[in-house]
């Protein structure tokens, strides 16, 4: 790929060029999501420059979300962004379906966990209202997926749910390995349908596990939501953290105010947005 690139006097920086030049190449859609860019040497080698210079303009166009990096296979151009709007109760796949994609999911872990489970992670569950024969909680039922649109590592989802609800609906290992199963799908089937749900959002950077699954650097940006989900008789029925790539989802909020007229400030005081949500969101991250 050999690019035009001014190196006189008082002009951009060459990276800065270079990233410019690649970004408009893709939006000419002469590059589409999931092509391959050329290796940082052959970039260096066409256009006169040194390797530090493409990798700065290939990181800089990481930043803006343009580009991947994938460990061991090169820099790739991102797919847009999926964005979801706030507030809406529907699945991954729903979601993706929506969007005119394919979804997909590869199971990487299933687990029956019993009340007081050392491995047990910390939920909303804990904290829910129990029978006089729950004794000190409810088993539940842990899936753990990597989320995919077409081949392409998006996310990942670990979702606890009460182990009456997994036997009702039919989530089995065998069917949480299917990368069409629908969770929520299923609940409708079932008869249970969702009416109400909690989700924090917050940035945070992959660890070295979740970069290894994702085909990421350790430390690139994701988004984690944790979402509480309940039925139309108020049960928790799901409790759901997903990490996704932060250039691959982007979450869209509308503001209204409860009384036209009124002003963000007074909205923020009477509508249903409460404080900053920091603390709620670490309390139910886990």
């Amino acid at each position: 790929m050999r690019v035009e690139l001014n190196h006189g006097r008082g002009a951009q920086p060459l990276y800065v060029q270079l990233a410019d030049a690649i970004e408009a190449f893709i939006g000419s859609e002469r590059l589409k999501p999931g092509d391959l860019l050329p290796s940082e040497t052959v970039l260096a080698s066409d256009n006169r420059l040194s390797r530090a210079t493409v990798i700065k303009a290939f990181d800089t166009l990481i930043d803006r979300g343009v580009v991947t990096r994938r460990q061991g296979k090169g820099t790739f151009v991102s797919a847009l962004p999926m964005e979801r709007q706030l507030p809406q109760l529907n699945s991954f796949s729903e979601h993706v379906h929506g969007l005119g994609l394919t979804p997909g999911s590869t199971l990487l872990s299933f687990e029956h966990l019993a009340p007081g489970d050392p491995d047990r992670p910390v939920s909303a569950f804990d904290r829910e209202p129990l029978g006089p024969d729950d004794g000190d909680g409810q088993p539940l039922v842990l899936v753990e997926r990597l989320r995919t649109v077409g081949s392409d590592p998006v996310g990942l989802h670990r979702t606890l749910v009460p182990a009456d609800v997994a036997e009702r609906i039919g989530l089995t290992e065998p069917n949480a390995a299917r990368p069409d199963f629908s969770f929520y799908g299923a609940l409708r089937q079932n008869g249970i349908y969702l009416s109400s749900g909690d989700e924090t959002l917050r940035a945070i950077n992959a660890s070295a596990t979740d970069a290894e699954l994702l085909g990421v650097e350790a430390g690139t940006a994701l988004i984690e939501i944790v979402r509480a989900s309940r039925d139309t008789e108020g049960r928790l029925v799901e409790v759901v953290r997903a990490r996704y790539l932060g250039t691959q989802y982007l979450y869209h909020i509308a503001f209204a105010p409860t009384t036209p007229g009124e002003d963000h400030e007074t909205t923020n005081r009477t509508g249903t947005r409460t404080g900053g949500g920091l603390a709620d969101a670490e309390r139910l991250r886990r």
